[in-house]
């Protein structure tokens, strides 16, 4: 069997971005690997550049659909096809790095307790040779990851780097949801249900060019307000466990708060309250790290809020119309870290 399993799905790709990902896929230092390749039910010229990758490289085993089934649908059919030990995702119009295998199943071998994993990526316009960015998200502590991902997707795993261990996603009867309402969260939708079951990880490298090209056609483009819909919905998904239904307004301050300084507003402070409150009776989550995540986030709200005042009293009305219960409150109200500098 080999070591690893890559897991594609075509679907009308360009001619020149499948072969330069095929390229890179068989430039790997690490050989020991298998390509299974779903084909979603096209006939084209992508069609064509698959049956010639697949005649001349007996690792690359295509995989046909006789109708489009989707990209959930077809992973799912690929998942039941992998046999490796560790299953790398890879789009068909992104770049990997030749050490990319070599790497993750490195990391992967070297932290035995991380049973999912995504790593950094080279993000890229149609000329591979000009980095616009690179993507670094940083990993945190499981429970804490738990926990943000009510809020949004991150810390970012992005979809093509990450790596699964096979055992673990079939053992947990883990695939992507095929649901309508997951469309375009597909990927999110399955970490929230992965995270509940195994600890995350990041490998803090560069293993793929990631493909960011703004041209008509690109489905980030052509489907964003669908894509949003589909996050609200995994997000949804995830508060019915605390039994509370997001509105228009709690939305908002959902995708806001923890991202980023946001102008102070009493709201954030009453939204966490109430999430705090339904997790302690639900028990969900660990309480204290929520506490503490969201006691930092408030105490930047208010820091930001009061920063941004000219003058000593309005700052001061700005802290009493957060704290009208004076110091102590704030005090109690206080990060661990900041605790200490308040105290001298």
């Amino acid at each position: 069997m080999p070591m690893v399993s890559f897991l594609m799905s075509n679907y009308k790709t360009p001619p020149a971005y499948l072969r330069r990902a095929l390229d890179s896929m068989l430039a790997q230092t690490m050989t020991d690997f298998e390509a299974v390749i779903i084909n979603d039910g096209v006939k084209d010229e992508s069609y064509e550049v698959l049956l010639e990758y697949a005649a001349k490289d007996s690792r690359i085993r295509l995989i046909e659909n006789e109708t489009n089934l989707g990209l959930a649908a077809s992973l799912n059919k690929g998942i039941e096809q992998c046999r490796g030990k560790y299953i790398a995702r890879m789009d068909t119009d992104d770049i990997c790095y030749p050490e990319r295998l070599q790497l993750q199943t490195e990391y992967m071998d070297a932290n035995p307790n991380i049973m999912f994993s995504g790593a950094w990526a080279d993000v890229f316009d149609d000329d591979e040779n000009e980095i616009k960015y690179q993507w670094q998200p940083v990993m945190c502590p499981h429970e804490e990851y738990r926990i943000r991902l009510l809020f949004s997707n991150n810390p970012c795993l992005l979809h093509p780097t990450v790596f699964f261990r096979t055992g673990f996603l079939k053992h947990n009867t883990l695939r992507y949801s095929e649901d309508p309402l997951f469309r375009f969260s597909e990927d999110y939708e399955l970490w929230t249900r992965c995270a509940d079951r195994g600890s995350p990880g990041i490998l803090e490298k560069a293993v793929i060019k990631y493909r960011d090209a703004q041209i008509v056609d690109r489905i980030t483009i052509r489907h964003a307000r669908e894509m949003t819909t589909c996050v609200q919905n995994t997000q949804q998904k995830l508060f019915n466990r605390l039994d509370i239904t997001l509105t228009e307004e709690s939305r908002l301050l959902n995708m806001n708060l923890l991202a980023g300084r946001k102008p102070y507003d009493i709201r954030y402070k009453k939204w966490m309250n109430l999430i705090l409150k339904q997790n302690k009776h639900h028990t969900i989550y660990d309480q204290r790290i929520m506490k503490r995540l969201f006691h930092e986030r408030w105490y930047n709200i208010v820091y930001y809020g009061i920063a941004k005042k000219k003058t000593f009293i309005k700052r001061l009305r700005c802290f009493l119309s957060f704290y009208p219960d004076g110091y102590l409150r704030f005090i109690k109200d206080l990060p661990t870290h900041a605790k200490r500098g308040a105290s001298t």
